[in-house]
């Protein structure tokens, strides 16, 4: 701050309460005498102007002046923001406060709070803003202080009193600013790095019974915090610990509240062990996303299983169900290069579904879990394995880690959308009546007609049909998880499976596949077995060749086609066909059985076997109500033996049943019509016993190339007595 000014001088700073004109500040300064020197100058007289030393008051008046313009200037100094403003700064391009440079750089990773970070800034601010003051008006830092806390209470100041109102940790009297002894411990914070107010900080110190009452609240239950309060105070209670207060103080079991209260201080984590296994715990654990775009095509097969969410016709017993389907993914692309369908997740609907890829390109790695299906020794197996002819490699993911064959268990998706586009659909989003309808409908013809006739449920073949149009557009499809481009329209989507299969394969070239001449090598099943006098044996059929004569006694390589048992074709050990044999006699079986038919008959033994254990619980389970009495009564003197009572009912019941027989044999006999003697000469003929000529009706029904008396005989005897008796009993059966 000078101490001489010139009349323009005066003139510019427009002091309050002082002269506006340069002769009425002459005026003044000659009337009051005010001292002056003469300083050089450009223009003025001999180069010389006079400045004059205001008095006291006018020095006042100036140096307020200067103030003002200072504190004016403090309106360009960085606001503090709030996350809100800095989101929005930096979707604008601007830089929050935090990377601005200069004391307000705040770092965030010292644990420190938002409303910490955010009142430091503000103190800064305020300090910057006194330092500021003191350098141009030439005040002591007192003095600073004062001006700036006066200013921020006057009209045009707002910028300041918004800084001391950030600055402000809500201590004190209450004031809106603080006091310049505040202001003081501000400038000594600074100088030891601790500018940021203190923020008050739970109890973390865990208390000795919250051990005990996670014990009672880790279960797989999943018990409520009231349950298992009661059970931990039940359990406190057990150890002879004195009766919780009301208000969770002054005993030394807690209150529910405090229970609660400690229960929100552990992490969302934590706070499930116990209550979730470890497998369903993982899919709230931090994970990691596998990178897939730099993978050549076919460099990663992945394939699974999915039971499909609505019925279908059996191609075999034509009831309902619900088949397989086994769809093969290429991890890079994401597209479906082959899919089965079967009656069950086996090693020949995934072989099926290979071959039907590997027709596309043959996969370096086959990424597949721990199924039966794929861990087998038809895929396995180091010198008749298929992953060996195709020169695969089989990986496994980790057990019950499906989170790891993400594109594989996202393709189910594909299935269950394309299952809700079916009257047949029984997912979880079909409605639990109409539901219930179709299933009363189906299998109430299957009772009565022993076929589906008007039910909605497609056939075997419209669903392979459907079931390959919905995999064609899922490849035609936008798959989010691919790269966007720009179409030939101009709109800016993601690319399609086939689309990118497209890119990749003008990138990388196209990958080896399997040719129709290598299709019966290489997907037929091989076994090894050993050559018996020109035979091999195989599944209990036995096959023949006479090019296998001298070949006696030495193991050779057997493929067999899962669909026809007529034929094998025989190997060497480096895989050159030797011949082909053919079924001979020695089987098992008078006609060849095929290894799916084997493995139907043993499907069908194994769900007998269910069921017959199944009826036998039913009945152990059935309650027989029985009335408990003594071995003698004695009813007025007279001694009853319950023991002969109850013998004699037994042998009075079986007469009767023996008496039922009889009748139902006479009315049978009486009410069928015997064979004519004319129908006897025939050599055609009814049985005399009422059960063959049941047997005779059920086997004949529905044949066509009958003689005249039998087919007579047909149209008769379903209105016989006979035949309803005996169906009746053989439905009660």
């Amino acid at each position: 701050m000078k101490t001489h000014y010139s009349i323009s001088e005066l003139l510019e700073m427009n002091l309050e309460k002082f002269p506006k004109t340069n002769r009425a500040i002459l005026y003044k300064v000659e009337r009051e005498k005010w001292s002056f020197i003469e300083a050089s100058c450009q223009g003025g007289k001999n180069g010389k102007r006079r400045e004059y030393a205001p008095p006291p008051e006018v020095l006042k008046l100036i140096q307020a002046k200067m103030l003002n313009e200072v504190l004016g200037g403090l309106s360009d100094l960085p606001t503090p923001l709030s996350s809100y403003e800095e989101k929005g700064n930096e979707a604008a391009g601007l830089p929050s406060p935090d990377v601005r440079g200069g004391e307000l750089a705040i770092g965030v990773t010292d644990g420190s709070t938002e409303q910490q970070r955010l009142c430091e800034s503000a103190r800064r601010g305020v300090l910057s803003a006194v330092e500021l003051v003191m350098e141009e008006s030439g005040v002591s830092k007192e003095a600073a202080m004062t001006t700036i806390l006066t200013q921020a209470k006057m009209p045009g100041f707002e910028h300041i009193a918004k800084l001391f109102s950030l600055a402000a940790d809500g201590r004190g009297g209450g004031g809106k600013l603080p006091s310049v002894r505040t202001i003081k411990r501000w400038f000594a914070a600074r100088e030891s790095n601790s500018l940021a107010p203190k923020s008050r900080t739970e109890d973390m110190n865990v208390p000795s019974w919250l051990p005990v009452f996670l014990e009672c609240y880790r279960l797989p239950m999943k018990p409520s915090v009231s349950e298992a309060y009661r059970l931990f105070v039940n359990r406190l209670e057990g150890l002879h610990s004195p009766q919780p207060s009301p208000t969770g103080r002054g005993g030394d079991v807690p209150s529910i509240h405090q229970v609660r209260r400690w229960l929100g201080k552990l992490g969302n984590v934590e706070r499930e062990r116990g209550r979730r296994g470890a497998r369903d715990l993982k899919n709230i654990l931090p994970h990691k996303r596998r990178d897939f775009l730099h993978l050549k095509p076919a460099a990663i097969y992945t394939a699974d299983g999915h039971t499909f969410d609505a019925e279908v016709l059996n191609p075999l017993s034509g009831l309902p169900f619900r088949p397989e389907i086994t769809t093969v993914l290429d991890v890079g692309t994401r597209r479906c290069m082959g899919w089965s369908v079967g009656f069950a997740e086996s090693q020949f609907t995934v072989l099926e579904a290979l071959s039907h890829a590997s027709r596309s390109a043959i996969g370096a790695l086959w990424y597949v879990d721990w199924g039966r299906g794929f861990e087998n020794l038809m895929m396995t197996d180091e010198a008749t394995g298929l992953m060996g002819r195709l020169g695969m490699t089989m990986t496994h993911s980790r057990a019950y880690n499906s989170q790891a064959k993400g594109a594989s268990e996202r393709s189910h998706n594909i299935f269950t959308r394309a299952a809700a586009n079916l009257p047949s659909f029984v997912g979880k989003n079909m409605d639990d009546e109409a539901r219930q309808k179709l299933f009363k409908l189906s299998r109430k013809e299957v009772r009565l007609h022993g076929k589906i006739l008007n039910s909605p449920i497609p056939t075997w073949d419209e669903f392979k049909g459907y079931i390959e149009r919905v995999v064609d557009e899922y490849n035609d499809r936008p798959h989010r998880s691919l790269p966007k481009f720009t179409d030939r329209e101009g709109k800016r989507r993601h690319m399609s499976p086939n689309e990118f299969w497209a890119l990749k394969v003008a990138e990388f070239g196209e990958p080896p596949r399997v040719s129709p001449e290598e299709e019966g090598y290489l997907f037929r099943p091989q076994v090894m077995r050993t050559v018996r006098r020109g035979e091999v044996s195989l599944f209990s059929n036995t096959y023949y060749s006479a090019e296998l004569m001298e070949f006696n006694g030495e193991t050779v390589r057997v493929g067999y086609d899962v669909q026809d048992a007529l034929w094998v074709w025989i190997y060497d050990d480096v895989g050159r066909l030797i011949c082909k044999a053919e079924w001979h006699g020695n089987s098992t079986d008078y006609m060849p059985v095929s290894v799916l038919e084997r493995a139907e008959d043993k499907r069908n033994d194994e769900r007998l076997k269910r069921n017959e254990l199944q009826q036998q619980n039913i009945l152990k389970e059935r309650r027989v109500p029985t009335i408990e009495h003594q071995d003698s009564v004695n009813i007025g003197g007279m001694v009853l033996d319950m023991g002969q009572i109850k013998a004699k009912a037994a042998a009075l019941a079986a007469r009767r049943n023996r008496e039922d027989d009889l009748t139902v044999e006479a009315v049978a006999v009486k009410a069928v019509e015997m064979p004519s003697e004319t129908e006897a000469a025939a050599g055609w003929s009814v049985p005399s016993e009422a059960s063959e000529r049941f047997a005779l009706y059920q086997r004949l029904c529905g044949q066509t190339d009958l003689p005249p008396q039998a087919q007579r005989w047909l149209e008769r005897y379903p209105q016989s007595n006979e035949y309803k008796a005996l169906s009746k009993r053989a439905m009660l059966a």
